[in-house]
């Protein structure tokens, strides 16, 4: 007679959608259920007699680590990756450890292991561990690493970078030891409270364990807005904490690694953002790579620097003047003014040296009125000499941010430029031709202001991107700037890498804009130029940015182009 009770067992034990083990004392695999087998990698082989620790690495938050002992954590669901291929780093399920102590034929342990990503996989009450709560607040680590995975491949298409903060409460093993279970989940998520409400709403953050969280940052990334928002993170914990009447002071330790340089997978990624953490004392901060903590460092004090120079800018900034040739008669017919910042250590900066960061203060405007007041302060001096220069046409480069009605000191910009000066027709703005386009409809009253002033306005740096000659003829401009790019494309031995130049002058002038070639720095460019019918060119082959009083020598030696 079957023992029908013994049979259905059976078969409920192995048509079980659950993962089971059973372990020797040596905690090798005697028995797999079906359920066990279909968790496994296809290439995985027979698992019966191996020692389970091939097949299970133990989760450092996201990070595989290979673990003696699996019942490390016995009584409790783990997160672990199940899986034995080199370079595979398995399947991410939740592991749970039952002793045996009464069974015979030498079983010790039971495994059991779900997938919680499958629907109806939770554990009937009583019988095994309950499943980690997870707070409404937080993406599961699931989701977290899905989100990782996906921004990796984002970050590849678009070419940006990827950061990744490892966050850990402080100080962590006194309040395991002080505090039961759950307390401490209750303090988690106050802590979970305060991080979410810290970080930006497209910052992705989990709860990785008991006491430790992932901040996933994506674009726009820098090793600076990383360290910004670890230092934010760390500020957040200053209030005390309550629990229960008691009032408890924490911090946080902080790793960070950035991608693609510290990991070119979500897993490297974490085992870098996880060495980072290590690294990282209590109420502190780290980077995998040490040199981006000096670094930023030196960024810091940079910053710090260019924001003194920029609330005394007299004291720090100065202008040069680089001359616009026309090559029929080899006169000078105009001047770009042109900032240096006079650095302490470093010498003469150029803008690209500095004007990022000048933007990222948000003192962009502030510095551009600086250089058009000194620039009107120069012409207001060379016509009290009587100099040569006082005739020539000068050109400042201006953010589009110019022409905003709430800039910093509620000014408008023509209200700005009258106040400066009673002649400005030898004034002109050169604006990106983006910058111009994205405000010349909100802001035309404002530039049919400035232009009844007689200040021009010059579209710059055309050819460096796309050109939207439609929008182009339409504004009210009557110059344009070609791209340093254009003229040094022509360096390159192709003669197709003329076409653009030959086809963009005779474009331009069939819209009535006068073009003025910048960027000649040889002979061959030169003569391209001459040849492709150029007539205005500027560049350091014809005479580089000179100060005031250099630049009226070389007018009186009569330089000429050569």
């Amino acid at each position: 007679m079957l023992d029908f009770p013994a049979v259905l067992s059976r078969l409920a034990v192995e048509r079980s959608p659950v993962g089971l083990v059973l372990l020797d004392a040596g905690q090798r695999i005697l028995w797999v259920n079906a359920g066990f087998r279909s968790l496994l990698t296809s290439a995985s082989g027979e698992v019966v007699g191996r020692p389970v620790q091939e097949l299970i690495s133990h989760q450092a938050f996201l990070g595989s680590r290979v673990a003696d002992d699996v019942g490390l954590q016995g009584g409790a669901w783990q997160q672990v990756r199940l899986g034995d291929l080199p370079g595979n780093t398995g399947r991410l399920l939740l592991m749970a450890r039952t002793s045996l102590p009464d069974s015979p034929e030498g079983v010790t342990h039971l495994l059991t292991f779900i997938d919680p990503q499958e629907a109806s996989l939770a554990p009937r009450p009583g019988l095994l561990p309950p499943l980690p709560d997870v707070s409404a607040r937080l993406a599961s680590v699931w989701l977290f690493e899905d989100r990782l995975r996906h921004a990796l491949e984002r970050a590849d298409r678009l070419e940006q970078g990827v950061g990744l903060l490892l966050i850990r409460l402080d100080p962590r093993q006194e309040l395991q030891d002080s505090l039961a279970k759950n307390r401490l989940e209750g303090l988690a998520r106050q802590v979970g409270r305060r991080l979410g409400q810290t970080l930006r709403s497209e910052d992705s953050l989990s709860q990785l364990g008991q006491d430790c969280w992932g901040v996933l940052i994506e674009h726009p990334m820098s090793p600076e807005r990383l360290q910004a928002t670890a230092m934010r993170c760390q500020e957040a914990m200053d209030p005390p904490f309550r629990l229960e009447g008691q009032s408890l002071l924490l911090t946080l330790s902080i790793g960070i690694a950035t991608y693609p340089s510290d990991g070119e997978s979500p897993e490297q990624l974490m085992t870098s953002a996880e060495s980072a953490l290590e690294r990282a004392g209590p109420a502190t901060h780290a980077f995998f790579d040490e040199g981006l903590r000096s670094l930023l460092a030196q960024r810091l004090a940079f910053r710090q620097q260019l924001q003194d120079a920029l609330q005394h800018p007299d004291r720090h900034f100065q202008l040069l003047y680089q001359p616009q040739i026309d090559l029929s008669d080899g006169r000078c017919v105009g001047l770009e003014a042109l900032v240096r910042w006079r650095h302490p250590k470093r010498g003469l900066l150029v803008p690209e040296d500095f004007l990022s960061v000048v933007a990222e203060l948000g003192q962009q405007v502030r510095l551009d009125r600086w250089v058009i007041t000194r620039a009107i302060l120069q012409q207001s001096e060379w016509r009290a000499r009587d100099s040569r220069l006082a005739d020539l046409p000068v050109a400042v480069n201006a953010d589009g941010g110019m022409l905003d009605q709430a800039v910093f000191d509620r000014r408008p910009l023509d209200v700005f430029l009258r106040q400066q000066a009673d002649r400005l027709d030898w004034l002109s703005l050169e604006l990106s031709q983006q910058g111009l386009i994205a405000r010349a409809g909100p802001q035309a009253h404002l530039l049919r202001r400035v232009k009844a002033l007689g200040v021009g306005v010059v579209v710059n740096d055309i050819g460096a991107g796309p050109l939207d000659v439609a929008h182009l003829g339409s504004l009210p401009v009557s110059r344009v700037k070609l791209s340093p790019v254009l003229m040094a494309s022509l360096g390159a031995p192709s003669p197709s890498s003329r076409h653009p130049l030959a086809a963009l002058l005779p474009c331009l002038s069939g819209l009535g804009l006068e073009s003025v070639v910048v960027g000649v720095e040889t002979a061959e460019q030169l003569e391209t130029a001459r040849r492709l019918g150029s007539r205005i060119v500027q560049g350091n082959r014809l005479c580089e940015p000179l100060a005031p009083a250099a630049l009226e020598r070389w007018l009186a030696q009569g330089a000429a182009p050569t």
